[in-house]
């Protein structure tokens, strides 16, 4: 083999050996530089998660305060909404307990109450008693006139029969005697007549208003024969005074109700304008008027020239106890039983009016036919 050849030969094996080693150390390169790149990934992605657990543990830390402050403001509602439950407790066994008073209280007011209303129906009864006894007193008073002048007429009339007697037992009998004594038996019988007639006339009309008034009993009956009933019945009270009546009260307005409350209404507005309406008046005039109207109702108006009512009082006449005359005559219930008989019995309403300076009026709405009152059957109204 030629030298150059012998040369080249170990040459050329160490140059593949040369080669053969770069590319081990090439290999082992690429192996370090992967594994260094791994290294260096695994070094990026743990600064990575350390950086994200100490942002996680701040948020955990900051949240752990949030929630130890909202644990503790939770503590301090906590504790307020106790106290707020214990005063609301105490608030509610407070009110449990006035509540308990206060029924106790109601249960008594309701026995007052019972109790006033007892009294006032009493005093009522009574009030219409008492009108009923001054009716009676009135009706006396008229009776002994008319009686008076019978019992003297019947005395004179025995005196002069006597005298006939004895002229006929003596025979001395004349003709003109017997006719003297003819006409005036004649005169004395017609005197007897009238005066009979009175005294019957007012024990009639006063019996037909107190049985009305006592009875509540319900009828038909025609209302201008109802008033002059009743008038006739107070006209004692109007004899020996100044004042007068004017009733224009058409007769044929016949009513199916209850009369005697009606004529209890129209006897405590006359006494009422005596004692309070004329007082100081010397002559007073006292007008009732009605009317039908088409509505299936009566207008009956009540009127008097006297002094009266005045605004402040006019609210308050239809109450009970109210009176100007408190120990002097007033009672307080007369306008009060008006208006409750028209009201709650009658089924009526009443208004009142009264101008400064002249007198008063009541204007009442009453249906021709009254409502069923099954109450009214049972209750005694007195005048």
């Amino acid at each position: 083999m030629p030298e150059e050849e012998t040369c080249l030969a170990p040459a050329l094996g160490e140059i593949a050996a040369l080669q053969a080693e770069i590319a081990r150390h090439k290999k082992i390169i690429e192996v370090l530089m992967d594994h260094a790149e791994q290294r260096r990934s695994a070094r990026a992605s743990d600064f990575g998660l350390f950086q994200t657990a100490v942002m996680l543990e701040d948020q955990v830390r900051e949240r752990t305060r949030e929630l130890e402050a909202a644990l503790h403001e939770n503590e301090k509602i906590n504790r307020k909404l106790q106290h707020a439950q214990a005063r609301m407790a105490a608030e509610i066994e407070q009110r449990k307990l006035a509540l308990e008073a206060l029924q106790r209280e109601k249960d008594e007011q309701k026995v007052l109450i019972g109790k006033l209303e007892q009294a006032t129906n009493q005093l009522v009864q009574s009030e219409k008693l008492a009108s009923l006894g001054s009716l009676v007193a009135g009706v006396a008073h008229e009776l002994n006139t008319p009686l008076g002048n019978s019992l003297m007429v019947a005395s004179a009339m025995t005196g002069r029969i006597e005298e006939f007697d004895k002229l006929l037992a003596e025979g001395a009998l004349r003709k003109q005697a017997l006719l003297d004594f003819v006409d005036y038996c004649r005169d004395a019988a017609a005197l007897l007549q009238r005066n009979s007639q009175r005294a019957a006339g007012l024990i009639g009309n006063f019996k037909a208003v107190a049985v009305d008034q006592t009875s509540m009993r319900r009828r038909r009956f025609d209302l201008r024969q109802a008033i002059d009933e009743v008038l006739s019945a107070l006209q004692p009270k109007l004899k020996h005074t100044g004042h007068h009546l004017e009733v224009e009260v058409p007769t044929g307005i016949e009513l199916e109700s209850y009369p005697g409350p009606i004529e209890q209404i129209i006897a405590n507005l006359v006494t009422n304008s005596l004692l309070h309406g004329f007082d100081g008046v010397a002559a007073g005039t006292i007008r009732i008027a009605a009317e039908a109207l088409a509505d299936g109702q009566v207008a009956l108006r009540y009127a008097d020239n006297g002094l009266g009512i005045s605004a402040a009082d006019a609210k308050k006449v239809f109450d009970p106890f109210f009176t100007t005359k408190l120990g002097n005559g007033g009672s307080g219930l007369g306008l009060y039983i008006v208006y409750n008989l028209t009201t709650a019995v009658l089924g009526g309403s009443i208004k009142l009016s009264s101008p400064p300076g002249q007198g008063v009026l009541f204007e009442f709405r009453l249906p021709l036919v009254a409502p069923e009152n099954p109450l009214a059957e049972e209750e005694s109204y007195a005048a």
